[in-house]
């Protein structure tokens, strides 16, 4: 019997490694994952053997196409960015890889050079901290680690795609959060001078949804033929993966991070990168070819997740009530005050004042969210001016409520009902890879989208009445 063709994307993410097969036509056919196995130290520092995600890699789309009987034709990988490997001429990875929210290097990088450190923020589009990959190399070398001659530097994904198919490559959306790359479109050769090594640390640019080669005989029969294509930043393909496929789009990615993807079709200046970055945003190469992407952030998502938490609410249904009872902002009263640490790690603390219902406490939650991300967007459309359309997507937005409230802020707020858009965007980079259109893939992503008006609860709600 003959397998049914698939493209495969797999998202390497910070808590696990999810991997979904998708037919042709865009029908889902299956999913797969599997914990994400950092080492943690004693004084929470966090690495990973690539070596071993990549045998995890290997027996999770073995274990997918199996279960499914399916045949991959493409294979796309997004997921975390910042983390990566030293790589020698050899194949061999020669340290750890680094969380990307490990600290270590923040003291190194902190001693660059004065030059270094005014030119940052314009030049990477990435604010001065330790969640770069620079920092972890300018650690390793404090240490005593030396960058040989041949040695390369491949993000996580990189690596993996390079153990899958034997080519080295760079994919700019992963470049550009390094801060080995200058936005303008070359490493930054200052601080590969820093550093030791010529641009050739850098491997050749490969754009999402370019071939790699396919997949070799040193893997299971099951993936061997399958194109394999490095897709990008996980945020930026699950932008893609939600329908946000378009120029001058702003895509809302309601997790537990909250997360604001703006793009645009040409490459921001380096002063406004750094009036960006000064803002709290950050800059860089989309997986859209030839478009810049604009990232930033706030809890909204994980401070919902604390109070519902707090409140003992986990049904769904429960927590949709609360939220749709939220009327517009300042009806939630100062009942909730949000203490947030330096650093993006996942912890807030949150303080009840006085004696308040759980409706205004969830109110005030909400109040607190559209104030984080109305001073994010300001900073935005100042440097990009306002986008063409605006998408939702992501467990939060799936809350009428929820967009209601963004949506006094998000003229024209549509909602993707994709749960899975970072795995749903790289198989569509994948089929790209395999030969598959953009305006395909454009098609396909774009029936994934509610317009402003037409959501499932409200359309039931008007069956109901009728």
């Amino acid at each position: 019997m003959s397998r049914e063709r698939v493209v495969v994307g797999v998202d390497v993410g910070t808590t696990s490694m999810k991997a979904a097969a998708f037919a042709l036509d865009g029908r889902s056919l299956g999913e797969a994952s599997v914990v994400t196995p950092w080492n943690v130290g004693a004084g929470g520092e966090t690495d990973i053997d690539v070596e071993c995600v990549t045998r995890d890699f290997i027996d999770l789309v073995t274990e997918l196409v199996e279960t499914t009987g399916t045949q991959p034709i493409g294979i796309g990988i997004t997921g975390m960015a910042e983390t990566g490997v030293v790589v020698d001429e050899h194949g061999a990875a020669r340290h750890r890889a680094f969380a990307w929210f490990d600290q270590r290097g923040a003291a190194e990088l902190d001693d660059l050079p004065p030059n270094l450190r005014d030119a940052f923020a314009g030049t990477t589009g990435l604010a001065l901290k330790a969640e770069c990959s620079l920092s972890k190399l300018l650690w390793l070398q404090a240490q005593g680690f030396t960058i040989n001659t041949g040695d390369v530097w491949l993000n996580a994904q990189e690596f993996l795609g390079f153990r899958l198919t034997g080519t080295r490559a760079t994919e700019p959306s992963l470049a550009s959060r390094t801060a080995l790359w200058d936005q303008d479109g070359r490493p930054w050769t200052q601080v590969l001078d820093l550093i030791g090594v010529s641009e050739d640390f850098i491997p050749p640019v490969v754009g999402a949804g370019t071939s790699l080669g396919v997949v070799g005989d040193g893997c299971p029969e099951s993936m061997q033929g399958a194109i394999v294509t490095v897709t990008g930043h996980d945020h930026l393909v699950a932008a893609i993966g939600s329908g946000a496929v378009g120029s001058n789009q702003l895509f809302n990615s309601c997790g537990t991070a909250d997360v604001l993807v703006r793009s645009v079709p040409w490459v921001i200046d380096a002063d406004s990168r750094a009036q960006l970055v000064a803002g709290g945003l950050s800059v860089g190469r989309h997986a859209l070819g030839g478009h810049t992407a604009v990232l930033g952030a706030t809890r909204f998502g994980l401070v919902m997740e604390r109070v519902m938490a707090m409140l003992g609410v986990n049904d769904h249904a429960e927590r949709s009530r609360l939220v749709d009872a939220w009327q517009n902002e300042g009806s939630g009263k100062d009942v909730v005050s949000v203490s947030e640490p330096g650093g993006w790690v996942n912890e807030v603390r949150i303080s009840l004042h006085d004696t308040c219902s759980p409706d205004e406490v969830v109110a005030a939650a909400i109040d607190y969210g559209i104030q984080s991300m109305r001073g994010c967007l300001e900073t935005l459309t100042s440097v990009t001016g306002p986008s063409d359309q605006v998408i939702a997507g992501g467990g939060w937005a799936q809350l009428d409520g929820v967009l209601r409230a963004k949506g006094g802020l998000l003229a024209g707020l549509s909602r993707s009902t994709v749960t899975q858009p970072g795995v749903r965007g790289a198989a569509a980079f994948a089929g790209i890879a395999a030969g598959m259109t953009d305006e395909e893939l454009t098609r396909e992503l774009a029936s994934h989208i509610q317009p402003p008006g037409q959501h499932p609860q409200q359309e039931q709600q008007k069956e109901t009445v009728s």
